[in-house]
């Protein structure tokens, strides 16, 4: 019928590869990557928590331009843009996540532990502790999972979202709340903070980034004018920016959470996130607007092998951690910290990228403005 042919026009009109999301996660993936070298192999040095260096690498670099806030904007953004996005679909690939989390967790520490407990015939509560601590991965799954139930109960992203606020709402309060056994706090720190050692990114505090994802992907495309979209989005998400950051050098990185818990990251710190995330997306849109996303290539392709580039990076660190650090007592100066963060960024991109195309058997073109791709 023609009536419904133009409702799905009206309904799918921006269809085709978002790049500035691709910058987006570019940028956040050398923050990140740069942010776990100084965090793993600058907490070596005795009295690091004072430093400078340390400082910017953990709190500015780790928290705050993208990282993994960013990272699940992006995720709920690109359910929209995937061809697998039925409810089924989703709890598989939010399952396959939770177990790749596990795997992970092996591979970077767990395997040097297991061999340390050998070698010293006594496994102490840090060999289980690098099996089982959480990861963003955990999250990720839960949150998938969680998306396609609530898809198969008929929720739309506006109906997610707002159970996402009221869930960041109810994760802020009840942050550190409950402290029981080590298996408790393990378990339940996967919904709401218990301990800082036992729980991270838990699903009630970081819902929100996906659920915040899933409508403005749902949003940007059905847009009719994306320039205008934003720009709107822009001279909204900017102002509040600019004003969250200006009151996080008065008062302290996220002083609106308890303990300034990053992890435990309340309602209003989510919201100043979330505004960060919009600026730089908006920023990324102008951008792309007057320069050919062909010169974007490598940032672009970064952000197709982020998966394989986490992977692969933190093996590689944990390797280093275990080895260098904890086997052999080195203590690394800054600028070597740094150093290694830069290669781990260009090791990992490369690998990531060989690994990819062995995976696809084939060649890539690079993207440009007239080659726009599907995610």
């Amino acid at each position: 019928m023609p009536g419904s042919c133009n409702r799905k026009n009206k309904e799918e009109i921006q269809t085709s590869r978002q790049y500035e999301l691709d910058l987006l996660r570019a940028v956040s993936t050398v923050s990140m990557i740069l942010c776990h070298a100084v965090l793993m192999l600058g907490a070596h040095r005795p009295g690091h928590e004072g430093e400078l260096l340390f400082w910017i690498g953990d709190m500015l670099l780790g928290c705050y331009p993208g990282v993994a806030h960013a990272f699940m904007f992006a995720m709920g953004v690109g359910i929209n843009y995937s061809r697998k996005d039925r409810p089924a679909d989703l709890v598989r690939r939010g399952v396959s996540l939770y177990v790749l989390a596990f795997i992970l967790n092996f591979l970077r520490y767990g395997v040097y532990a297991l061999l340390d407990g050998l070698i010293e015939g006594a496994f102490v509560t840090e060999t289980v502790y690098a099996l089982v601590v959480q990861d963003i991965l955990h999250f990720a799954g839960l949150a998938l999972v969680a998306t396609g139930l609530f898809k198969w109960l008929g929720l739309k992203a506006r109906h997610m979202l707002v159970i996402g606020v009221i869930l960041s709402a109810a994760g802020g309060l009840l942050a550190f709340s409950y402290q029981g056994s080590p298996v408790m706090n393990y378990l339940l720190g996967h919904f709401v903070t218990t301990t800082e050692k036992e729980s991270c990114f838990v699903f009630f505090n970081w819902y929100i980034f996906a659920a915040a994802g899933l409508l403005f992907g749902e949003v940007l495309r059905r847009s009719t004018d994306p320039d205008g979209l934003y720009r709107r989005l822009f001279y909204i998400a900017c102002p509040i920016a600019l004003l969250y950051i200006v009151l996080s050098a008065v008062f302290g990185p996220f002083f609106l959470t308890k303990d300034g818990w990053y992890y435990a990251i309340s309602l209003p710190d989510a919201v100043g996130l979330l505004s960060l995330d919009l600026t730089m997306l908006s920023l990324f849109h102008l951008l792309l607007n007057r320069v050919d996303a062909s010169r974007f290539s490598v940032c672009i392709e970064m952000s197709r092998n982020v998966n394989q580039i986490y992977l692969i990076h933190w093996c590689i660190l944990g390797f280093i951690d275990s080895i260098f650090c904890y086997l052999l007592g080195c203590v690394f100066s800054y600028p070597v910290i740094y150093l290694i963060g830069v290669l781990l960024i260009l090791i990992s991109c490369w690998a990531a990228d060989r690994w990819r195309g062995i995976r696809e058997g084939r060649g890539r073109a690079i993207p440009g403005d007239n080659a726009r791709m599907r995610s």
